[in-house]
């Protein structure tokens, strides 16, 4: 029967993702050893930039930069038409794909920052600007949705208005009174209208579907590049291209109802509940970028992940078969998100008795089952703590 005792001594690792530019590296070998990385300075943003802006670079930029020249056509269409065509909803539908245009250069600068390798100055390289494009895009989300809401209680309180004119005196007509007295005095946030006095053209819904049919292509393939990348910002830039969808959807309903029903206030009912749909989603982007930003650590299901394909290298003997030393076990596993890539942090329990060659290649299988794992893992930093086993014969 075999009995350990743990001792004081303790090494570290780092290990970083294949495929990122090599970097002079040092090596501090004892017993249990050190592996550092020092990295060169790169000042390369705003070429990589401008040349995302001319359409060369990845996937990222490239749908990105789609969505953008997307927006310019939709936000001016859409503001033209609705001017000539006295469009309130429309209007206000071209104003927030105007935010959305925003934030597709928010999201544009922040996909090209975070690609950057490592720096002097940011050793641990650029990937928590995506988080912070995130954080951006979610506040943007938020303004929009409270734009929308105050437009459409605007556009309530007015529809009401004339229905307080005829009701007689009692509960209900106090509660609309003091409703509509309130917009009064509320800045009309997102209020507007076309042509003094001037009569809805029902062909401005026309704009309105196009723009519905669009934005929720525009999501479609940003979402499909934002899930393949891992990227956070990415998935908050589809996310605003289906807020987007929704504010059209609530104009192509409003021109449509005004048309076919216009004694129904169907525009800001519908505007809203788009508005607290926009904002829930809103707030759970800036939830999860919160999270990132503090360097919350992963779910408990990838964290479980992480730690069964460790399993595979848990034994209680010293090395396989195969001349490679196996975990004796895992004290700690810790990892944490940071923009599109993730770092793990492992402690384990080694023989005491292993070799630097030893534990160099125990730290390479440990880093190439976690990858194997998660793909987008970019560093693991490994700490061994040696152990006494003894062995009763």
């Amino acid at each position: 029967m075999s009995q350990r005792r743990s001792k004081s001594t303790k090494s570290s690792s780092d290990t970083h993702k294949e495929g990122t530019p090599s970097h002079p590296h040092s090596h501090n070998h004892s017993i249990f050893h050190t592996h550092s990385h020092n990295d060169n300075d790169h000042g390369h943003d705003t070429e990589g930039l401008l040349q995302a802006l001319q359409g060369a670079g990845d996937r990222g930029s490239r749908i990105t930069l789609i969505g953008l020249y997307s927006n310019v056509v939709l936000t001016g269409a859409k503001g033209i038409a609705a001017w000539h065509m006295n469009s309130a909803s429309l209007l206000a539908d071209a104003g927030h794909s105007l935010s959305d245009l925003l934030g597709d250069f928010v999201t544009l600068f922040c996909w090209k920052l975070s690609r950057k390798p490592p720096s002097l100055h940011y050793p641990y390289g650029f990937s928590k600007f995506e988080t912070l494009g995130t954080t951006t895009v979610s506040l943007m989300l938020i303004a929009g949705a409270v734009g929308i809401a105050f437009h459409s209680y605007h556009l309530l309180a007015q529809a009401l208005a004339t229905s307080v004119s005829t009701l007689p005196p009692g509960p209900l007509h106090d509660l609309l009174s003091q409703v509509t007295s309130a917009a009064q005095h509320m800045p009309s946030i997102g209020h507007a209208h076309g042509h003094a006095g001037g009569v809805l053209d029902p062909n401005a819904a026309w704009f309105a579907a196009i723009s519905v049919l669009s934005k929720e292509w525009l999501y479609r393939i940003t979402k499909k590049v934002a899930d393949e990348e891992h990227s956070p910002v990415l998935y908050a830039n589809a996310i605003h291209h289906r807020s987007d969808a929704y504010s059209s959807v609530v104009a192509l309903v409003a021109i449509l109802g005004s048309w076919l029903l216009p004694a129904l206030p169907l525009d800001p009912i519908g505007g809203m509940i788009v508005s607290a749909v926009i904002l829930q989603q809103g707030y759970a982007l800036l939830k999860g970028a919160f999270a990132e930003l503090m360097d919350a650590g992963v779910s408990r299901k990838t964290r479980d992940k992480l730690s069964r394909a460790l399993d595979p290298l848990l034994s209680k003997s010293a090395e396989s078969s195969h001349g490679v030393p196996y975990i004796l076990a895992i004290r700690d596993l810790r990892a944490k998100r940071m923009g599109s890539v993730i770092s793990v942090d492992v402690t384990a329990d080694v023989a005491s008795t292993l070799t630097v060659m030893e534990t160099s290649r125990l730290e390479e299988q440990i880093t190439h089952r976690l990858r194997e794992a998660r793909k987008e893992i970019s560093e693991v930093r490994v700490r061994f703590c040696p152990v006494e086993v003894e062995i009763d014969s």
